[in-house]
């Protein structure tokens, strides 16, 4: 993969001339981007095209080249794709589309460039795909513009949407492979290189269909242990289904089959697509969770109700404060106030502030044996004006940077994108938009230290 990911000389065959917006320019995204290797555009109509010397052909290039590029109409791109193995080189992207994910001439032709390309050990990514992204190299192949980040979130997808749309699906990426058609280079060979990436700490999978699906969970099964994998399987009705095979080429197989597999394996399986975006938040930012007692702080007692259903909902449970927890309260609490969980400090507050009774209730239930995560419902207010109900700074400072709980937050106010900023500047909470978002992400966690659970006894 590494000439895929990491190419030092890149051939363009069949980039337009046309540059600027609207024009799709590859050549020009990828300079664009930060790329500064070698690329030699092929385009036997032009002698350069953005000041780069342009070749007839990639014969013609006499030089060694780690990864051609085509973007041809269907029927010039096995011919380019024969060139470039006879030109030496190593891995090859075909961008276009028409091939399994069309008719049967498409088929023929997708597999006719497969036996040329192995027959020569050279390896193939796509049909009809964007590509590469790997934003720790400032490298893309994809004619659509992308966003910068180094993250450390692998993203392996069968669509460019998911390149393209990252901050709606996995909210970041670091390094992102397109794997379209999968006529070669295929789920299994992009995870196992996210895998062993050290750069990538969470892989986050968009799922049509599965070939070689027994190499597949016996590499998710190695990985999991080492790193959370998330799958976003679609494919899930049988409308989706055939769409999926229009769309890639993909057979989608029987959606419970998929989902029995891959959490047999320690993938975390997601059934909606916002979920992705939430499941990578909570996994980079929060540790496994121990167990389902969870520990509700709030302000409201409207708030604590609605958080008590979800949690349920989720297959948790409030956890029973232990004796020292409920004196800590209490100290901050008038007498005629019942305590328990959902904590309500809204009296506390009252007296004492928001602020220190925020974060002593914090610090409590952190130190209380029977809590395994903590959900914080909190204020979200205009600031300064109100900026005595602002807790985000104060809880921040009872956190523990290394914990071995999870805190997540809803807030709920005027001010909810600032203050949700404030909590997350520090890395310790992690603030969702929704109370069942916050829960779903505590019952992820929980899977994830059940899969960890389930490896220590495997390797006992």
């Amino acid at each position: 993969m590494k000439y895929f990911m990491e190419p030092k000389s890149v051939a363009i065959i069949g980039i337009s001339r046309k540059s600027g917006p609207g024009s799709y320019n590859l050549m020009e995204n990828m300079m664009n981007y930060g790329y500064t290797c070698e690329i030699f555009p092929i385009n036997p109509k032009a002698k350069d095209i953005l000041g780069v010397k342009a070749y007839p052909s990639v014969k013609d290039v006499g030089r060694a080249i780690d990864l051609a590029i085509v973007s041809l109409p269907r029927d010039l791109v096995l011919d380019s794709v024969k060139e470039s193995i006879d030109a030496g080189v190593k891995a090859i992207i075909v961008v276009t589309q028409g091939f399994a994910d069309a008719d049967a001439r498409g088929k023929a032709l997708q597999q006719e460039m497969v036996n040329a390309a192995r027959n020569n050990g050279v390896r193939i990514l796509g049909p009809n795909t964007l590509g590469i992204v790997n934003n720790f190299n400032r490298f893309t192949t994809s004619f659509m513009p992308l966003t910068r980040e180094k993250a450390p979130v692998g993203l392996i997808c069968q669509s460019g949407i998911f390149f393209v749309g990252a901050s709606v699906f996995t909210g970041q990426i670091g390094k992102g492979i397109d794997i379209g058609n999968a006529c070669d280079i295929g789920f299994c060979e992009a995870l196992e290189y996210m895998g062993d990436d050290p750069e990538i700490k969470i892989v986050a999978i968009h799922m049509e269909g599965l070939e070689q699906t027994r190499r597949f969970l016996t590499l998710a099964g190695r990985i999991a242990k080492q790193k959370p994998i998330v799958v976003f399987k679609t494919g899930q009705s049988e409308a989706g289904a055939k769409a999926a095979a229009s769309h890639s080429g993909a057979m989608a197989g029987h959606y419970q089959i998929h989902k029995s597999a891959l959490k047999q394996a320690g993938v975390l399986f997601l059934d909606a697509d916002g979920q992705m975006r939430d499941a990578v938040k909570a996994l980079l930012n929060q540790p496994p969770m121990k167990g389902g007692r969870i520990a509700v702080i709030t302000p409201t007692g409207a708030g604590g109700i609605m958080a008590s259903d979800t949690l349920e909902k989720q297959g948790l449970e409030l956890a029973p404060f232990s004796e020292k927890t409920i004196r800590r309260i209490a100290n901050l609490s008038p007498e005629w106030m019942p305590l328990g969980n959902p904590l309500d400090i809204w009296p506390a507050v009252m007296r004492y502030g928001l602020k220190d009774v925020y974060a002593e209730a914090v610090d409590a239930v952190l130190d209380d044996p029977n809590v395994d995560g903590i959900l914080c419902l909190g204020i979200a207010p205009e600031l300064p004006d109100f900026a005595f109900l602002d807790a985000s700074e104060d809880v921040n400072k009872v956190v523990p940077k290394e914990r071995q709980k999870p805190v997540v937050g809803w807030l709920y106010g005027p001010n909810a994108r600032e203050i949700r900023e404030r909590f997350e500047k520090e890395e310790k909470v992690t603030v969702f938009q929704t109370i069942e978002k916050a829960a779903w992400s505590l019952s992820l966690l929980r899977e994830r230290d059940k899969c960890l659970e389930k490896t220590s006894e495997q390797n006992a």
